[in-house]
């Protein structure tokens, strides 16, 4: 994560703002030991051994904001921002995540 800000409070800031987050998990494999529940119940048709299998989180994601505020009056701005989002599914099981996402804005602010 890093940003960057360029400017002077009433007058003119710019700003770039960047992260970048890659994340891994899952299950380890387990067992279901209930031998006295087993002994009692019949057995079920579903198989556990590839649980684990089915938690393989592993993605990756880039985050992008550049933002630039412009003074007008001491009291009344401008603020323009462009928001970008890569997101990767590192390792898709039924369905691949992945995607991009962005968005600019405009805002006018005024204190009183």
């Amino acid at each position: 994560m890093a940003g960057l800000k360029y400017g002077t409070e009433d007058k003119l800031q710019l700003g770039l703002d960047l992260s970048w987050m890659q994340a891994e998990a899952g299950l380890a494999p387990f067992d279901l030991p209930a031998d006295n529940y087993v002994a009692t119940h019949p057995s079920t048709i579903f198989d556990f051994s590839r649980t684990n299998t089915y938690s393989d989180l592993d993605s990756t994601r880039i985050d992008t904001d550049l933002w630039a505020k412009f003074w007008f009056k001491p009291n009344l701005w401008l603020r323009l921002r462009y928001h970008y989002v890569d997101y990767s599914d590192d390792a898709p099981y039924m369905v691949d995540t992945s995607g991009t996402y962005q968005y600019a804005a405009a805002a006018l602010g005024y204190a009183f």
